[in-house]
C-alpha cells in the first residue's frame, strides 16, 4: 500500500531503507512469497521475464543484481552459470544472501555511487522495485548507465501512479488526489511514502511510464519492451489484495487469468500496477 507525503525530504531515505530491510531479511520470504498471493503472482510474473532473457543466452556472463536482498535473483542467475555481483542497501539482507550461499560476491552498498569501473556489466537487473526506493532515481539510473557495457542490459520493474489502484489511494486520502491529478496531466510522478505488512513506513517514488522512458533515454537507454502486471486485477485496491482472505484471493485469482494477455498490449500495460521493462543501453 502506497501513501503520500508532500515535504518527505531526500536525505535521510537510505537509513530509512536499510534499517527497514535490515528488520525484513529474516522472514522477507515468509511475508512475501508464501503469505501474500498477491506478491507471489508478482514474482512469477518476474520470473517469466527473467527466463525469457537469462534461459536464451540473451545475456553474457557477468550480471549486477541492484537491490539483490536476500538473494532470490541471485541464485536463480549463478544456477545459470553467471557471473552475479549481488549489491544491496541492507547489511542483513546481504549477509542473509551470503550465509544461504545464494551469493558468491555479495556487497552492501548504494545504487547512487556504485563501487565498479565502467563498462562491467553485461547486464544489470533490478526486482522488487528497487527504482521506486531510490528518491534520487535519475542518479542511480546514470550510476547503472556507466557500469553497464554499451548493449547491456537493464531489466526492472517499477509500481505506476497510473493506476486504478492509485485512484482508489487518492480517493481514500492515501495519496494526495491534487498530486494524482497532476501526474496524470503531465506524466510526472512524485515521492511519497510505501506503507508495508505491519505498517512500515518508507519514502517510496512514484512513476509514471512517461517519466520512466523519459529517464532512461536520457541516461542512454532505449525501451526493447514493457509488460504490465496486476491489470484488470488492480480494480481490487491493494490495501485488500496484497494481504487478502480466501475469497478475495479466489477472485484475484480469475483477474490473473486476463492479466497475463492484457498486460502484453497497449494501452492495457501502461494503467497497471507494476511494469516490467527491458531496456538495453544505446548511448556511450
Amino acid at each position: 500500500m502506497e501513501g503520500d507525503d508532500e515535504s518527505s525530504s531526500v536525505e535521510p531515505y537510505e537509513r530509512y531503507v536499510s534499517t527497514l530491510y535490515d528488520e525484513l531479511a529474516s522472514r522477507y520470504e515468509i511475508i512475501y512469497l508464501k503469505a501474500s498471493k498477491y506478491y507471489r503472482h508478482l514474482y512469477g510474473e518476474l520470473y517469466g521475464v527473467f527466463k525469457e532473457y537469462f534461459d536464451n543466452i540473451k545475456i553474457r556472463s557477468k550480471v549486477l543484481d541492484l537491490g539483490s536482498g536476500t538473494g532470490i535473483w541471485s541464485r536463480f542467475l549463478r544456477s545459470r552459470g553467471y557471473h552475479v555481483v549481488s549489491l544491496d542497501i541492507s547489511y542483513a539482507s546481504v549477509n542473509k544472501c551470503k550465509r544461504a550461499r545464494r551469493c558468491s560476491d555479495p556487497i552492501q552498498g548504494d545504487a547512487v555511487r556504485l563501487p565498479f569501473r565502467d563498462g562491467y556489466f553485461d547486464a544489470v537487473i533490478a526486482y522488487g522495485s528497487v527504482f521506486n526506493h531510490i528518491i534520487e532515481s535519475e542518479n542511480a539510473f546514470k550510476e547503472v548507465s556507466r557500469v553497464l557495457e554499451k548493449g547491456g542490459y537493464l531489466i526492472f520493474d517499477a509500481d505506476n501512479l497510473v493506476c486504478i489502484d492509485m485512484a482508489y489511494e487518492a480517493l481514500l486520502g492515501g495519496i494526495s488526489a491534487r498530486r494524482f491529478l497532476k501526474g496524470l496531466l503531465d506524466g510526472k510522478g512524485h515521492v511519497g511514502y510505501w506503507y508495508g505488512h505491519n505498517n512500515e513506513i518508507l519514502p517510496f517514488r512514484f512513476f509514471t511510464y512517461k517519466e520512466l522512458t523519459s529517464m532512461l533515454h536520457e541516461r542512454g537507454f532505449k525501451v526493447i519492451d514493457v509488460k504490465g502486471i496486476h491489470v484488470l486485477s488492480n480494480i481490487i485496491p491493494s490495501r485488500l489484495h496484497q494481504w487478502s482472505d480466501n475469497k478475495i484471493k479466489k477472485l484475484a485469482a480469475l483477474f490473473y487469468e486476463f492479466d497475463n494477455i492484457l498486460g502484453n498490449y497497449a494501452p492495457f500495460k501502461y494503467l497497471a500496477t507494476t511494469f516490467i521493462i527491458i531496456s538495453r543501453k544505446v548511448g556511450s
